[in-house]
């Protein structure tokens, strides 16, 4: 059977590696697939062929039985690597072996002895889906340069709000107050503002919340030599760190009124003292801040300066949660599976089921929680296609983890009509099975019977 001279062609671009002990099944399919116009390198084991294998190599075919690493241990190891398809060469009484490997990643597998006419169906089906694979990436790719800001995503319109105003504010020498809920990517908006501000320093972030409040003091200012004990040597602060530079105050509103009435003198005078020091130090710094909490209403209660308060916010930028900016969710995904790509090799795709579950979710840990979620389901997934069930459980029951729908019941109710739904859908992705579900779930199978009785889960 003879290919056209287009798919001659085509074929001289993909380089495929064939490992195979038997030396009669090798030389027969090198020397049929170089007749095909394919680029061939044949090796007896997966220790002489793995130096020749990376994410350019077109295809691996591979026999299951194999001296050293067999072809199971072999295919694990490549999908672990690389993005390449591969196709099991297996004997009639190896098809179990087989179809695990294809569990394990591998394409698809052929049965001894090998039909060439066959064979050439089978590589032109698996090498043309990896090249449209190739093309869906490249048109994301297109795609996600209208989306993304430098190296920031979204595409809404609040956000495309954002991406004006931190383009006239950059530069400018204003401080910056950065509010939103946990998650929506406060940081990404500062170093933003950083990087188009086109200082010449560093960019430093101090945690205000992790950091207790003694240490917090001689994080930022620095100290002197037996300024305390334990002060062995002269250290400088963050805020010297940041000269000519950006320092991120995160979560300013867990900073005490005592480095509140400090930190306005920074920010006013732009001048430090080193603890143990009465000298004082010129600095270039750009503040920015960022916060989850409302600071107007700690202003109110006594918990925040309010001529901080001014200092700090000449630019207030107010990140909307992502619930409010749906259409941002689907170009977080698409973002998330560029990157994994680019990391992996790997080309991946989501289903529209998938997708239409991650629109409607509320997402309470904003984009934060939407990538991490697509990371998870990206490992989970056996395939090239993020699925429901790739999707982490909280995100697939009936009723989202932070869902309103709970706000007129009583804690105690909220939780059993979450539990018995993450149940049933764990008892329906094991076709029922208690201990399956119990495993999965990570709890005792004496739990699992007492949970399907209490809430009359039929199985």
């Amino acid at each position: 059977m003879e290919l056209s001279q287009t798919n001659r062609n085509t074929g001289m671009n993909e380089r495929i590696i064939i490992i195979e002990d038997d030396q009669g099944v090798r030389f027969f399919l090198e020397e049929a697939l170089k007749g095909e116009g394919y680029k061939v390198s044949s090796f007896e084991s997966y220790e002489d062929a793995i130096k020749s294998i990376n994410n350019g190599t077109g295809l691996v075919i591979m026999d299951i039985s194999l001296p050293g690493m067999d072809g199971l241990s072999a295919t694990t190891q490549i999908k672990n690597s690389y993005d390449v398809p591969i196709l099991i060469i297996t004997a009639y009484g190896t098809k179990k072996n087989a179809l695990e490997a294809i569990k394990r990643g591998a394409t698809d597998f052929f049965v001894k002895p090998i039909l060439l006419d066959e064979l050439k169906v089978m590589l032109k089906r698996v090498l043309g889906t990896r090249k449209l694979k190739k093309e869906v990436g490249q048109l994301r790719d297109r795609e996600l340069e209208n989306r993304v800001f430098h190296g920031v995503v979204g595409s809404s319109s609040q956000m495309k709000a954002i991406f004006r105003e931190v383009e006239k504010v950059a530069g400018k020498g204003l401080s910056v107050l950065i509010t939103g809920e946990t998650g929506v990517g406060k940081e990404e908006i500062a170093k933003l503002i950083h990087l188009l501000s086109k200082r010449k320093g560093e960019f430093v972030v101090v945690n205000c919340a992790s950091i207790p409040d003694n240490l917090l003091e001689s994080e930022l200012f620095g100290y002197e030599k037996g300024a305390f004990t334990g002060a062995v040597q002269q250290k400088a602060g963050k805020f010297e760190v940041a000269h000519r530079g950006t320092i991120v105050l995160d979560e300013i509103g867990e900073m005490s009124p005592y480095l509140q009435a400090k930190l306005l003198r920074v920010v006013e005078k732009q001048e430090i003292e080193h603890l143990g020091s009465t000298k004082t130090k010129k600095v270039d710094i750009h503040v920015i801040s960022t916060t989850n909490r409302i600071l107007e209403n700690e202003i109110k209660e006594g918990k925040f300066r309010e001529d901080l308060f001014f200092r700090l916010s000449q630019i207030h930028i107010d990140i909307p949660p992502l619930r409010e900016r749906r259409e941002d969710v689907e170009v977080l995904v698409d973002y998330v599976l560029h990157k994994i790509e680019e990391e992996t090799g790997r080309v991946m795709t989501i289903s529209e089921d998938a997708m239409g579950l991650l629109m409607n979710y509320p997402w309470p840990g904003n984009a934060r929680e939407l990538i991490g979620a697509m990371r998870r389901a990206s490992v989970m997934s056996d395939g090239d296609i993020i699925g429901l069930d790739d999707l982490p459980l909280h995100l697939r029951a009936e009723q989202p983890l932070s869902s309103p729908v709970y706000s007129d019941q009583s804690l105690d109710d909220a939780i059993s009509i979450l539990e018995k739904n993450m149940i049933i859908d764990a008892l329906k992705k094991v076709q029922g099975s208690q201990a399956k579900a119990a495993k999965l779930l990570g709890v005792s199978e004496r739990s699992m019977w007492y949970r399907v009785k209490k809430y009359e889960i039929e199985t």
